[in-house]
């Protein structure tokens, strides 16, 4: 089911590259401690999300959807540790639901703001979100603790989700809706927009103030259409929904918060 491999989902010269590509208008906050407020952590803050996704299952023959579902995840920040090193870890317990039925919690994962930036760790896989100080120029690596050679498993085949991901704002204190909110300050991050004849890579993720994590949408396709003899003539036009073979489609929106 979806709810359950979602729960798996789930670099520096280019880099600098990339940085100068970007716009040169700088976000300088009054207090530096307000680019905490993207990334809050508070005992007993909640929030709550609708995940819309589309699994591809390329086991019976032709490119077609194994599954199509809706399921509902509450996170909540529930208590708080220290690692080996003493650092100041909060628990992210994450509950889920279908529509109408009771939370069932699926995993605990943990999060944590230090001199870098933001991270967040879920099933093992370590990520850092943003860095610290952020501005309209910044681009990281955000999968610096990750194996980009990595596979997961999506409907029973295996997948390389986290190659050449790059992190870069492409927004930040900006006024924007998600689902029925409407939030005066948020940041917008591209964490990867990769497509070749194989792939599509894309992550965007879009953080309020004081709220946290309020939009994400993820593609991880892959496809050997335009690997077919001869090639296809609407090999680079064919929606890539169309000619994905494996992985995911996921979009996460806001519905609740404290």
């Amino acid at each position: 089911m979806v709810q359950h491999f979602y729960l798996y989902i789930v670099l520096s010269c280019l880099l600098f590259a990339a940085c100068g590509e970007r716009q040169t208008e700088t976000f300088v906050p009054d207090d530096p401690a307000a680019f905490y407020s993207y990334y809050p952590l508070e005992l007993g803050k909640f929030t709550e999300y609708r995940v819309d996704s589309v699994v591809y299952d390329p086991s019976v023959g032709d490119i077609s959807l194994r599954d199509s579902s809706v399921t509902y995840v509450r996170e909540v920040l529930a208590d708080t540790l220290r690692d080996n090193t003493g650092a100041l870890l909060y628990t992210i317990e994450r509950y889920e639901r279908a529509d109408s039925t009771d939370w069932s919690l699926k995993a605990i994962w943990t999060c944590a703001i230090n001199d870098v930036g933001a991270i967040r760790t879920e099933n093992n896989l370590r990520f850092l979100k943003f860095i610290f100080p952020l501005d309209r120029r910044s681009a990281w690596d955000g999968n610096l603790y990750i194996d980009t050679n990595q596979e997961i498993e999506i409907a029973g085949d295996r997948i390389r989700p986290f190659q050449n991901w790059f992190y870069e704002v492409d927004s930040i204190d900006v006024k924007a809706s998600v689902g029925g909110f409407t939030f005066d300050s948020t940041l917008l991050i591209t964490e990867v927009d990769e497509t070749n004849a194989i792939e599509r890579r894309l992550s965007r993720v879009r953080y309020a103030r004081g709220v946290g994590l309020v939009w994400r949408e993820q593609w991880i396709l892959d496809s050997q259409y335009c690997n077919d003899t001869p090639s296809p003539v609407d090999c680079n036009t064919k929606p890539w929904q169309d000619k994905a073979e494996k992985g995911y489609i996921l979009r996460q929106t806001l519905i609740d918060h404290n």
